[in-house]
C-alpha cells in the first residue's frame, strides 16, 4: 500500500505540473490578445466583427482549457486521496492484527510460565508429602527450630507482605512482577521448611498474592485463596477474610451461589471489619453489588445483614 501511495503521489505532481505549464502557456496567450487593437483604421466592419469573433472563439476555448484543467486537478486529487484514506485503514488494520498476535504471544508465554509454576508446585508438595511420610528420628522430632532460622523465616515473611501490601489493586511494572514471581516462589519454600510453625503468616501471604493476582488473574488469584484457607486457623478472622475475598472473586465471576457459600461462612463470626466492607461492596458499583441485586441471593444477602445487626445489637 505504500508504493501506491506513492504512485498516486507521483501522478498527482505529474498532473500539477501539466496544470501549471498549461496556465503559463494560456497566460501567455492571453497576454498577447489581451491588447489586441479592434479599432484600427483601415479595417473595414466586417474585418473588425471577424475580429472580434475569433477572439471570442479564442476566450471560449482557453474557458474550455481551464475546465478540463480543474477536471484533472480534482480528479487527481480525489485519486490521491482516496488511495490516502485506504492505505491509513490497511495500516491500521495490519498494526491491530500484529498487536493481537503479539498479545496472544505474551499470554501462550504466561500461560507456558504458569504451567511451569504449577509443576514446580506439584514437585515441592510431593517432595514435603515424602518427607512427612519417611520416618522422623526421635531427637530430630523433638528438636526446635533455631531461634536464628525462626528470625530468617520471620523477616522474610515481613518482607514480602509488605511489598504486597504495597502491590495491591495496582498495574505492576515488570521488575514488580520479576519480584512477585521471586516472593512466590519464596513462600511456596518457607512452606515447605517452615511447615505449621508459620502455618497463619503464610497463609497471610497467599491471601495477599490472592488480592494481588484478583485483577489481573483470577485462576491464581483462587488458587492462592484456597490455598491460604487451607492454612488459616479455622473460625479465625483472617479464615473469615480469605472467605470474604473468595466471595468477592466469585461474584465477579457471577458464580452466586458460590459466593454467597463463602460469604456465611465468612460471616459465620463477627468482624467488625468486614461488617464495614459489606455494607459498602454491596452498594451501586462495589464488588457485591450484582450478588445483592440478583434474586434469590439479594434476600440472603439482607438475611445476612439482618442477622449482623442482631449479632451487633
Amino acid at each position: 500500500m505504500p508504493v501506491i501511495r506513492k504512485i498516486a503521489l507521483g501522478f498527482l505532481l505529474a498532473a500539477a505540473a501539466g496544470v501549471l505549464v498549461m496556465a503559463v502557456l494560456e497566460l501567455w496567450n492571453y497576454r498577447q490578445w489581451a491588447y489586441f487593437p479592434l479599432n484600427v483604421t483601415g479595417f473595414a466592419a466586417g474585418e473588425h466583427v471577424r475580429i472580434l469573433q475569433e477572439r471570442m472563439d479564442l476566450l471560449t476555448r482557453r474557458v474550455g482549457d481551464m475546465e478540463l484543467l480543474v477536471l484533472i486537478l480534482l480528479g487527481a486529487s480525489s485519486l490521491y486521496a482516496i488511495v490516502l484514506v485506504l492505505s491509513s485503514y490497511f495500516s491500521a488494520t495490519s498494526f491491530a492484527r500484529q498487536a493481537d498476535q503479539t498479545i496472544n504471544h505474551i499470554q501462550d508465554q504466561i500461560g507456558l510460565a504458569m504451567g511451569d509454576l504449577r509443576e514446580l508446585q506439584e514437585e515441592t508438595e510431593l517432595k514435603l508429602g515424602q518427607m512427612t511420610a519417611a520416618p522422623i528420628p526421635a531427637q530430630a522430632r523433638d528438636q526446635p527450630a533455631s531461634d536464628a532460622q525462626t528470625a530468617v523465616w520471620e523477616a522474610q515473611i515481613a518482607e514480602i507482605a509488605m511489598r504486597l501490601a504495597a502491590w495491591q489493586y495496582l498495574p505492576l511494572s515488570e521488575h514488580a512482577r520479576l519480584v512477585l514471581v521471586q516472593d512466590e516462589n519464596t513462600t511456596a519454600y518457607l512452606e515447605v521448611v517452615a511447615g505449621s510453625r508459620a502455618a497463619s503468616a503464610l497463609a497471610g501471604l497467599y491471601l495477599g498474592f490472592g488480592r494481588t493476582y484478583a485483577s489481573s488473574d483470577a485462576a491464581r488469584s483462587r488458587f492462592y485463596l484456597e490455598r491460604a484457607l487451607r492454612l488459616a486457623t479455622p473460625d479465625s478472622s483472617l479464615a473469615s477474610e480469605i472467605h470474604y475475598q473468595l466471595a468477592c472473586r466469585f461474584a465477579t465471576s457471577h458464580d452466586f451461589a458460590s459466593a454467597m457459600r463463602e460469604l456465611a461462612a465468612a460471616f459465620r463470626h463477627q468482624f467488625k471489619a468486614l461488617d464495614e466492607r459489606l455494607a459498602s461492596d454491596i452498594e451501586e458499583g462495589g464488588k457485591l453489588y450484582d450478588l445483592a441485586s440478583t434474586p434469590p441471593f439479594d434476600r440472603a444477602v439482607n438475611d445476612l445483614l439482618l442477622n449482623m445487626s442482631i449479632g451487633i445489637g
